[in-house]
């Protein structure tokens, strides 16, 4: 009777083994590169020169006050062994408040920026997120998995041209 029993258990095992691996062939899996995508997508460019023209004038002034400090600093040590102990210091004094004033302007804009790439790349990744949804619904794809996080797809699952194409034709 235990026999019985082990041999209907190992049976009923095997059988749903096959079907489930029957159900799983059945499904359809796409694969999509999602960085890729991002990279040539005409929005994410689009946005990425509307950021570098919107704080292109601060930018400059942030970058010319580093440059400022960087050659007043490359002075002080160059001419350091001719100058007096009062003009040091006082070189030293005036580069440590132009230091302050730089740091000043630098650490709030690049909060700016950090806030509005954050915001603008919200709005890339949504149109991305619908790219895929239109894709998966067209091509009826049960599955997507991201490029990078699979060791080996065969070029025929890969989805990003398609997606690609899909978020090129969005506004």
């Amino acid at each position: 009777m235990k026999q019985v029993l082990k041999t209907l258990v190992v049976t009923a095992l095997l059988s749903s083994a096959l079907l489930s691996s029957v159900a799983y062939a059945e499904q359809k899996i796409a694969v999509v590169s999602r960085e890729a995508v991002i990279q040539q997508m005409p929005q994410a460019i689009a946005s990425q020169q509307a950021l570098q023209i919107e704080f292109k004038d601060e930018g400059s002034k942030v970058d010319a006050m580093r440059q400022q400090i960087a050659t007043d600093l490359e002075s002080l040590k160059k001419n350091a062994p001719t100058m007096s102990e009062a003009q040091i210091k006082a070189e030293q004094e005036r580069l440590q408040a132009a230091n302050a004033e730089f740091e000043a302007l630098a650490k709030p804009l690049q909060e700016k920026l950090q806030q509005r790439r954050q915001e603008e790349n919200s709005k890339i990744v949504t149109m991305l997120q619908q790219a895929i949804q239109a894709v998966v619904t067209e091509e009826k794809i049960d599955l997507v998995l991201d490029r990078q996080a699979v060791v080996f797809a065969s070029p025929q699952y890969d989805i990003s041209e398609k997606v690609l194409k899909k978020v090129s034709q969005m506004k």
